[in-house]
């Protein structure tokens, strides 16, 4: 099935005021049917975009139009709270059982639950829950309404790592499978990058990028961008020339799988030191003609031995 084109919501010049500054200043958004995620910093205005989304919240000024098209055979919206929003006096089963449209329905309760790892847990209430069972009761309640738009504000946030990629698999392949959109925020580029199609980056309640998300990790328009799609070498225009990267026209962003250091008796940089974090190796940089020092981020590779003394930053070619 084709996503449609026509924007599920429309920012024109929205703001919603806050105390001292506004918590959102948006020129201009839009929303499309898919996978939305929405990434800043703590106070960058996740929460409050998502609440003009879902209508907790009313816009100061400004134009948001939503274009949500009714469909009478489903809930066209549903929302899942930073909280969770849980119903203390309702049970785990209980909770699915309420929300769950009538007549023929995808997925029993009993499979929704096994899918979260809440099968155990059915009879439970809230209270009786840990932080991650109630984050996965959430999502689970939230996939049960079979709505046309499912936003949810930090999903799964409190999962446990070991099984977190298979809980955001089950809400992420779910909503495909059901045609589904979903707009979510995170403060994760990993969640990002797996799971959505597109990204608005907000910081200080600003829209500073927003589009495909495979285009803006590769082509980032700033250094602030680039750190919001995760780790980034990061060379402003005027220092690329001297450190081998670029031209001196435009800023360069590298990411740890572009670059690879090469020995160069001949090089702009020696090596300090170095240091492997898992699949990441950090290298301390100097650049020979002005002593500055940069650490340059890529992959570590257990194959070549990094070199110790004068290099060259290159491109990967494979």
């Amino acid at each position: 099935m084709t996503e449609s084109r026509v924007p599920l919501w429309t920012f024109d010049a929205v703001t919603l005021d806050g105390d001292g500054r506004p918590r959102l200043d948006v020129e201009f958004l839009e929303i499309f049917a898919g996978r939305t995620a929405v990434i800043g910093a703590s106070g960058a205005g996740k929460t409050s975009l998502l609440n003009l989304l879902v209508g907790f919240e009313t816009a100061s000024r400004g134009q948001l139009t939503k274009q949500i098209s009714p469909d009478s055979n489903r809930l066209p919206l549903f929302w899942i709270p930073p909280d969770g929003g849980l119903w203390p006096h309702a049970t785990v089963a209980g909770h699915l059982r309420a929300i769950m449209p009538d007549g023929d329905q995808r997925l029993s309760v009993d499979e929704r639950l096994a899918a979260f790892g809440l099968t155990d847990r059915a009879t439970a209430r809230p209270g009786e829950l840990s932080a991650g069972e109630r984050s996965r009761l959430a999502a689970a309640r939230g996939l049960a309404a079979e709505a046309g738009v499912l936003v949810a504000d930090e999903p799964l946030v409190h999962v446990d790592p070991a099984r977190l990629e298979s809980d955001w698999n089950t809400l992420v392949d779910d909503t495909r499978h059901h045609h589904t959109s979903l707009v979510f925020s995170t403060h994760s580029p990993e969640q990002v990058l797996r799971h959505a199609d597109r990204v608005v980056v907000l910081a200080a309640g600003k829209v500073i990028a927003q589009g495909d998300v495979a285009a803006l990790y590769r082509e980032p328009a700033s250094l602030a961008v680039a750190k919001s799609l995760g780790l980034a070498n990061w060379f402003d225009a005027p220092e690329t020339s001297a450190w081998g990267v670029g031209d001196g026209g435009s800023d360069v962003c590298l990411r740890p799988e572009e670059v690879v250091l090469v020995p160069d008796d001949n090089g702009p940089a020696r090596v300090l030191g170095s240091k492997a974090i898992g699949a990441i190796r950090e290298t301390r940089l100097e650049l020979i003609e002005t002593s500055l020092h940069r650490t340059l981020i890529h992959l570590a590779d257990p194959t070549r031995d990094v070199p110790t003394d004068r290099v060259s930053i290159v491109a990967r070619t494979e």
